[in-house]
């Protein structure tokens, strides 16, 4: 690992550390939540909430990618599959990340289900049916178990393509294929799971049949520009030379701006299904990030908007053109756009659930946020670049390889 990047990943984990642990020492009071101790902390466990939902795809995506390829026999993504392998290693820091919430933080994430009342003239019904999955032990095990699952599976892939490094063996490559479908089915399944667990429960009277594919879409997003970012570093500190060109850029490109489209897709359309069948038990997400009681837009209303920019117009028409998917630079700087897009996408979704009643506080991002996001950036760049290390950089011996490097379009 070149001394600089871990100087970089090093100095974001302390700066992150810091300033999480401070938050211990000097708690945010949460409007609505009383002068009492016993929830001086919750922003403190909001904030490392939304650290792993950003942190869940940089891992989880890894695997994705590399699955998917191997599925479909893709040969233009041989070289850049590795770079792919290597997120894996980052799934064991968003189980940590997973344990400090559900450990110390989960009747404050999720105190909408975790302390209502089903029994008693006060129930709250629409709990209590919910309350075989909503309930603490099944969230605790399914979830854990979740990203287990996920981390054995990615390290199956990644071991078998280090095989092939060694021993050129074709079978390795079928063994893949056939793997990743499986690999594809659990993904599918268990990725649903967990996006109504720790993302849709947060507002947990509401529900949405749309919500596990809006939460890929933010995955996969987050997966191609995490990748381009890397190219971009290793590219200009000497690494890959013409392993990874324009061709490939533009691949990745493609994807990136493909996905755009996706996820502005996924999203108007959940929107659209929800105001016109106007439910009262579907309305409530969009209108407590929409409207106050007397219908006036809100504070919320304006992260909305500014998420629609960030997340869909900007990226669309920046990265249209085929010269702009070629363009490594341009690429770059969209991609840092689309980090950005996922944080606050994630910020929207989990903050205003954090305040209770109809009318949602606005809890402006500030420090309590970056601290746990900055930790996790620098564990993502350590974890990464280590790996990125204990092998070659690009599959070596896999017989796709020579298609790849004359990959042209």
């Amino acid at each position: 690992m070149p001394k600089k990047l871990f100087m970089i990943g090093g100095a974001l984990l302390g700066l992150g550390l810091l300033l999480t642990l401070v938050q211990v020492f000097a708690p945010y009071h949460v409007p609505g939540h009383g002068s009492s101790g016993e929830h001086h902390n919750t922003r403190l466990w909001f904030s490392i909430q939304l650290a792993l939902l950003v942190a869940l795809p940089l891992g989880l995506g890894g695997a994705y990618f590399s699955a998917f390829n191997h599925l479909s026999g893709a040969a233009w993504s041989v070289t850049v599959r590795r770079l792919a392998e290597s997120f894996i290693w980052f799934l064991p820091f968003v189980l940590l990340l997973l344990l400090l919430v559900i450990g110390f933080g989960m009747d404050d994430v999720y105190s909408h289900w975790t302390k209502a009342t089903i029994t008693g003239p006060k129930a709250d019904h629409l709990i209590a049916h919910k309350s075989p999955w909503l309930n603490k032990k099944f969230f605790i095990i399914l979830n854990v178990s979740i990203v287990l699952v996920w981390f054995v599976l990615g390290w199956i892939l990644r071991k078998r393509s280090l095989n092939q490094d060694a021993d050129g063996e074709y079978k390795h490559t079928r063994f893949m294929a056939r793997f990743s479908a499986f690999f594809m089915v659990v993904f599918g399944l268990s990725f649903s799971a967990n996006s109504w667990h720790l993302s849709m429960s947060m507002e947990p009277h509401w529900f949405s049949t749309m919500w596990a594919v809006y939460i890929f879409a933010g995955l996969a997003l987050t997966t191609f520009a995490a990748l381009i970012l890397w190219i971009s570093y290793l590219k200009a500190n000497g690494y890959y030379g013409e392993t990874v060109n324009e061709n490939h850029i533009h691949d990745l490109g493609k994807f990136l701006w493909g996905h755009t489209i996706f996820w502005g897709y996924i999203g108007i359309s959940q929107f659209l299904l929800i105001w016109y069948a106007h439910i009262p038990e579907e309305t409530t997400f969009y209108h407590a990030r929409l409207y106050n009681n007397n219908m006036t837009y809100n504070t919320w209303a304006w992260v909305s908007l500014a998420l629609v920019i960030v997340r869909f117009i900007i990226p669309f028409f920046a990265i249209m053109s085929r010269d702009a998917k070629r363009n490594l630079k341009r690429l770059t700087i969209v991609s840092g756009l689309v980090i950005f897009g996922q944080i606050l996408d994630m910020y929207w979704i989990a903050y205003p659930s954090m305040t209770h009643g109809s009318e949602r506080a606005f809890i402006m991002f500030s420090w309590y946020e970056l601290g746990p996001l900055l930790l996790t950036a620098g564990a993502y760049i350590l974890i990464v670049g280590y790996a990125l290390s204990r092998g070659s950089l690009i599959p070596r011996k896999d017989p796709r390889l020579e298609q790849c490097l004359h990959w042209h379009q």
